[in-house]
């Protein structure tokens, strides 16, 4: 149990005494803020601030909606970025044979392996239940509306399950890799491509069919649907009793990607597609120890 957790210790250290791999890994989510505070996230609630509204609707309700929709993207892309970066590891202890050390000791090779992904499970939990705390107090003082304790419980179970299932993914991606060269590129690309065909950019209504059917074949679309489902919950039910309108929330609902879009076009309960996406996880991270073993062995 030592070794392993030595191994853990020696993994996480690694990337956070790398300055510029620390960068990368949150580049996703600096460009998607950056974004947000420029023009996507007023656009998302400009016709909230139309004249007709004027005096109906709160400005700082206004605000809590426009973070909490942003920060529910926010939060999955940061699940994925931060899971991706730390498992750079793997690929610069193969390029530079780092593991020839430790396997001729006793240390088994499960172990190995299973500590870069547990690495990249404690380091992607920390940041994002940082960035989650941040979230929290921001929306307080900015808004003046205090996230509900049962929002922020349900928010933190359901970012403990994204990590899990954002690194499984990630690791498996990973072993497919050969070089620091090709871990570049997909680092680089992979944030704000979830972030464009997921709906964190912009909503998914405004793509046609054939993308939002593409979407739904993907954990991280069903992901982030739920966690803005559980953060707008309360502002969304502060401005109904605002503005007494089942069909403008319906309309608001549709516009910040709440909706649940099933697979496929194929009506399927969100639970099922937790489940299933716990499922993909699960083999995903067996496929991804099976290729790494077979890289360690060559």
């Amino acid at each position: 149990m030592y070794e392993f957790s030595s191994l853990v210790k020696r993994h996480m250290l690694k990337f956070l005494r790398d300055r510029t791999a620390v960068f990368f890994s949150f580049l996703s989510v600096i460009i998607l803020l950056t974004l947000y505070f420029l023009f996507i996230g007023e656009n998302f609630v400009s016709h909230l601030r139309r004249p007709e509204y004027a005096g109906i609707i709160d400005a700082n309700l206004i605000d809590y909606l426009k973070i909490s929709n942003m920060m529910g993207g926010i939060l999955v892309i940061n699940t994925i970025s931060l899971s991706l970066g730390i498992m750079g590891n793997i690929i610069t202890d193969l390029e530079q044979r780092s593991l020839d050390a430790y396997l001729v000791t006793p240390v088994k090779r499960y172990k190995i392996i299973f500590s870069y992904y547990l690495s990249a499970i404690i380091v992607t939990i920390f940041f994002t239940v940082l960035m989650w705390a941040f979230t929290i107090v921001y929306v307080g003082i900015v808004s003046g509306y205090w996230f509900p304790l049962l929002v922020i419980i349900q928010t933190l179970g359901l970012l403990l399950l994204f990590t899990f299932v954002s690194a499984s993914l990630m690791i498996y991606l990973v072993t497919l890799l050969k070089s620091v060269n090709a871990f570049g590129t997909l680092s680089g690309i992979l944030g704000t491509l979830v972030g464009f065909i997921c709906g964190i950019y912009m909503p998914l209504a405004v793509f046609s069919n054939s993308i939002q059917y593409i979407s739904s074949t993907i954990p991280f679309t069903h992901m982030t649907i739920l966690l803005k489902n559980v953060m707008l919950r309360e502002p969304m039910s502060i401005l109904y009793d605002a503005i007494q309108s089942e069909e403008a929330i319906s309309e608001m609902s549709l516009y910040f990607g709440m909706n649940e879009i099933g697979v496929i076009g194929m009506d399927v309960h969100m639970i099922w597609l937790m489940l299933g996406s716990v499922v993909i996880a699960g083999l995903l991270l067996y496929l991804g120890y099976r290729n790494m073993s077979k890289k360690i062995k060559s």
